[in-house]
């Protein structure tokens, strides 16, 4: 038998790597080309492809973190929340420190109403990243939702800290403040939400609460108007302006002013027809 050579012996070792290398290669762009298509599936909102290219990618490669946090996210868009949970599940044990997963772990047992558990997510998140905005903010979230607005606002304060652009993050700890009569404070976080995001309506009806109960009723008045020329249906807006009106033509008709007094029930009505009070008052002194 014919003996090979040490320098054939190196060029099949050369060879066999090469074979894997391209191998390796072509698995990997295999992926890559998956990933590409899914994410662009998602972004033109086609669920259901998106999850089979991502599904497809995993099954070439099963420790690829994005491709299964991607799958996580659309299985919760989907409203497949077991799902979801066992790839955010499976990313936490390829990687412990993927706080991405951890986040999403958090907002699933926030959706099933586990308070403790989704607490503990949070609270990993932050031993990991103390930076972290969304994990302070769900935190203070949760602070809110046990009616410790101390505990809130220092939570909440660290996720404005952490990401001073975040509207949200403002609005929760402008109610913060406001719950506990910090208005000064509170007026500060509406309006800093408001100059993240002009649309923000529910920030101009808390302002608009903040000046009607200082008195300062045209102030209120002109913030709810505000909402309403963003969203002309907007419940609380055309509540508290009925509200307002009323109460203003009540005190024009105990001054004995008649005229005034059902110039504000007809505002009333211009925003809510339906408005008994303003239907009974104008009746009576129409």
């Amino acid at each position: 038998m014919k003996k090979l050579s040490p320098n054939t012996n190196i060029m099949k070792i050369v060879l066999t790597l090469l074979i894997v290398f391209f191998a390796v290669t072509a698995f990997g762009s295999k992926v890559d080309d998956l990933i590409f298509q899914g994410s662009d599936l998602h972004y033109k909102g086609q669920l259901d492809a998106a999850i089979a290219k991502f599904e497809a990618a995993v099954k070439i490669d099963s420790q690829n973190e994005f491709a299964r946090n991607h799958l996580g996210i659309l299985y919760t868009k989907k409203g497949n929340l077991n799902r979801a949970f066992k790839e955010f599940s499976l990313v936490t044990q390829i990687d412990h420190r993927n706080t991405h997963a951890h986040l999403w772990l958090g907002i699933i047992y926030l959706k099933r109403g586990n308070l403790e558990k989704a607490f503990g997510k949070f609270t990993t998140i932050i031993n990991i990243d103390k930076n972290n905005a969304d994990a302070y903010y769900f935190l203070g979230a949760i602070y809110t939702f046990r009616h410790n607005q101390v505990r809130a606002i220092e939570y909440l304060k660290k996720a404005r800290d952490a990401d001073s652009d975040e509207a949200d993050t403002h609005f929760r700890l402008a109610r913060a403040f406001h719950n506990l009569d910090m208005l000064a404070n509170a007026l500060l976080e509406y309006k800093r939400t408001l100059q993240i995001n002009p649309k923000y309506t529910k920030a101009y009806n808390q302002i608009g609460w903040i000046y009607y109960n200082l008195g300062k009723t045209d102030r209120a008045i002109a913030q709810w108007q505000k909402t309403l020329k963003i969203n002309n249906r907007d419940r609380d807006a055309i509540f508290n302006l009925a509200k307002a009106y009323n109460d203003e033509a009540w005190k024009a008709l105990q001054a004995g002013n008649r005229k005034e007094a059902k110039g504000f029930w007809r505002k009333t009505l211009g925003v809510n027809p339906s408005n008994k009070a303003a239907k009974y008052y104008m009746k009576k002194h129409g």
